[in-house]
């Protein structure tokens, strides 16, 4: 009989422990408003077409958290920021500022981002004789061409664009592959100069249909100089 008294004090003597327990936490929850003190991080990757120029790092939860990002070129558009797949506020008063309300978790910024037409940008510029429809035809290594021609001289450079990288790509695959493209370069004569860049379509491995065609030429000479020409072309079938 003492053993069983003993073992419900124990209990009685727990449960009152727990209780005490519960309460303090319950108060002091109250005296800190009821709000979730722990702190929570904000990650924002960046990319080659936009930069993260500024950002919450650490909030808790409610707090107002914001995030910067700047298009790298003027051909990008940031079409959506957002937060765990939520989007964020664009700010009223400041470009390129993004905002929302912290939440109860660990937050990943995404970006959504699409590309503009444009004629100019940094040290290169679209030959006004480019073509903007191709057609398609059968046989192997019929290209269509599309130049940029340099126009200035890339910052840093001495005199000259001699040390660079180029790539170019296309917005819709279903209608011009990337594996249709390639760059090639021409350089001023005797010289390793580059005075222009030629993107080279091969039209029988395109289909019918408009695609955005882009090409990235980095300056070699100063570290995240670059230039990025888009236009759209039309591919019509070959001809009967």
């Amino acid at each position: 009989m003492k053993k069983l008294f003993t073992g419900a004090l124990a209990a009685i003597l727990a449960l009152s422990a727990a209780a005490f327990f519960v309460a303090c936490g319950e108060e002091k929850k109250e005296e800190d408003g009821g709000k979730d003190n722990k702190v929570y991080t904000v990650t924002a990757e960046e990319s080659d077409f936009y930069d993260v120029n500024g950002q919450t790092t650490q909030a808790t939860a409610g707090s107002d958290v914001y995030v910067k990002i700047v298009p790298e070129f003027d051909a990008v558009s940031i079409d959506k920021v957002l937060f765990n797949g939520q989007e964020c506020t664009e700010s009223a008063t400041e470009k390129n500022r993004y905002e929302f309300t912290m939440p109860a978790a660990d937050v990943e910024i995404s970006v959504d981002y699409s590309f503009k037409n444009n004629k100019s940008d940094n040290f290169l510029t679209w030959n006004a004789g480019n073509p903007v429809a191709f057609q398609i035809d059968s046989e192997i290594s019929m290209e269509g061409e599309l130049v940029a021609d340099v126009t200035k001289v890339p910052s840093q450079a001495p005199g000259a664009l001699t040390v660079h990288e180029e790539n170019a790509f296309s917005l819709n695959q279903n209608v011009i592959p990337d594996a249709a493209l390639r760059v090639s370069v021409t350089y001023k004569s005797q010289s390793n100069s580059a005075v222009s860049f030629t993107v080279h379509i091969d039209r029988s491995k395109i289909n019918a249909g408009t695609a955005q065609i882009a090409l990235l030429v980095e300056n070699g000479h100063k570290f995240g100089d670059a230039a990025l020409l888009v236009c759209t072309v039309t591919v019509t079938d070959s001809a009967v």
